[in-house]
């Protein structure tokens, strides 16, 4: 039987369903024998979430938004040298290389998802032995996750909805249905065109949506439920400078998702265990942040906090107690360095927190003209932090608070790109481009040679 593949075709190997969330992907099997059953489906599914959090984690990934945003610095290693972290050395400098990029395993490995998705929708409605109810959540799911996916493609490789004015330039590649090597050669779509396929698969995953996880194990949290939907739906109305829905989707999440804010006497010892909105689930190891950001008693990670960003809080900020220093030695000298407690406690592999729909309903209220709301959200999350209210508000002073409310949250970069922002990096920076200015070819990153060379029709990024 044929395989319809992008690079690979990858699966859980059958295991019983309380152990779905233990085993990682391990063996490709017939496609027919996989999805023709609801176990089997089920086990597909929950490989796309192993694919997912091991992608979506990876250190070149996450690391991006508050690198090249100025949030993060190199810590010395144990010679006392400060060096760039290997894996980032391309994008550190804003000048990926299109033949060794830094970020071609992302690249190929959220194709490798997205076609995997793909092959569950081509396949679920015709499952003999699922309800329709489950039909449709796993159906839900995997809309929900094939737009998560391509959105995450969006913000490398694309730049801004409002670069062009009619946002005719260059977004991705948005595959709807299984690709045949050696068959199908898809071209980029516009970005309006992506915005546009998006929105479809949005659309469609609330339509399908069940108040309940069809995946026998884990939390429901651990998978894609009706507020993450809306989440991702508010997201993608926020970069496309759809202000209404943005502010209607995050509204309603605050509003009926029955989610709260952590509270203020809980901000530092859980900081974000109770807004959590989507957290995919543990495996028998460790949370991929807690080695990323790891602050051990012996090692290091590589990255701490800028002064850039640590010097932004306030002496009152509860939000400042989510750093500890470590006294590393540098040159020939013992210097404190700021590392992030944030993936130090249970929180692990979280994707969407509550916190960020205050933000996004806060800049689409200001686009709107409505500035007490805005100013309302700002202070909501600034009193929650042990701070007074301000009294006014703007997208500066908006893109600053939101700036510490998400520092190690691959965040800051992004929200600077969308709003026409230039790059400061001052407080660490050893990269040869510290202070890029919008706009600029090099805020996305080059489509990888081997993309290139497979697929006649794709067009490389201007600038690469």
């Amino acid at each position: 039987m044929k395989k319809i593949i992008i690079l690979s075709f990858v699966l859980l190997s059958a295991v019983s369903c309380s152990d779905f969330l233990e085993h990682e992907p391990v063996e490709s099997i017939s496609i027919n024998t996989q999805l023709s059953t609801k176990k089997g489906m089920l086990q597909a599914l929950n490989g796309v979430y192993y694919e997912i959090r091991a992608t979506y984690f990876s250190e070149v990934n996450y690391t991006y938004g508050d690198l090249l945003g100025g949030n993060l610095k190199f810590s010395p290693r144990s010679s006392g040298s400060i060096s760039i972290a290997a894996n980032v050395q391309n994008i550190y400098q804003f000048d990926d290389d299109t033949s060794d990029s830094d970020l071609s395993g992302f690249y190929g490995n959220c194709y490798d998802v997205i076609n995997n998705i793909n092959l569950i929708i081509q396949y679920v409605d015709d499952l003999p032995d699922a309800t329709t109810a489950e039909i449709h959540e796993i159906k839900a799911e995997a809309l929900a996750l094939r737009a998560f996916t391509h959105f995450q493609l969006y913000k490398y490789y694309s730049q801004n909805y409002t670069y062009t004015s009619d946002a005719s330039h260059l977004g991705v590649v948005y595959n709807t249905a299984p690709l045949k090597v050696g068959a199908d050669y898809p071209s980029r779509k516009t970005v309006a065109e992506t915005f546009t396929l998006l929105e479809n698969d949005i659309s469609q995953a609330l339509l399908f949506i069940q108040p309940d996880q069809v995946i026998p194990t884990g939390e429901r949290i651990n998978f894609i439920t009706p507020a993450a939907v809306k989440t991702i739906a508010a997201e993608i109305a926020l970069w496309k400078n759809d202000w209404q829905k943005a502010y209607d989707y995050s509204n309603d999440i605050i509003t009926n998702s029955g989610i709260s804010l952590t509270p203020k006497n809980e901000l530092v010892s859980n900081w974000a265990t109770s807004e959590r909105i989507w957290e995919i689930g543990k495996t028998v190891n460790a949370s991929p942040l807690q080695g990323l950001y790891n602050i051990g008693l012996t090692t290091y990670a590589n990255y701490v906090a800028s002064d850039d960003i640590y010097n932004l809080y306030t002496s009152d900020d509860l939000r400042k107690n989510l750093f500890e220093a470590k006294n590393i030695k540098t040159g020939t000298t013992m210097v404190p360095y700021n590392f992030t407690k944030k993936y130090t406690g249970d929180t692990s592999n979280l994707v969407y927190r509550l916190s960020l729909l205050y933000f996004i309903r806060a800049e689409a209220a200001l686009h709107l003209g409505n500035t007490s709301q805005a100013l309302a959200d700002i202070n909501t999350v600034r009193n929650r932090a042990g701070l007074a209210a301000l009294n006014s508000i703007s997208i500066d002073i908006l893109l600053e608070e939101k700036r510490k409310e998400f520092v190690f949250e691959n965040q800051y970069f992004f929200d600077l790109m969308r709003n026409h922002k230039n790059i400061i990096r001052n407080n660490g920076c050893i990269s040869n481009n510290c202070n890029p200015t919008y706009p600029s070819t090099k805020f996305v990153v080059p489509i990888p040679f081997k993309s290139l060379n497979i697929n006649s029709n794709m067009q490389q990024n201007p600038g690469y």
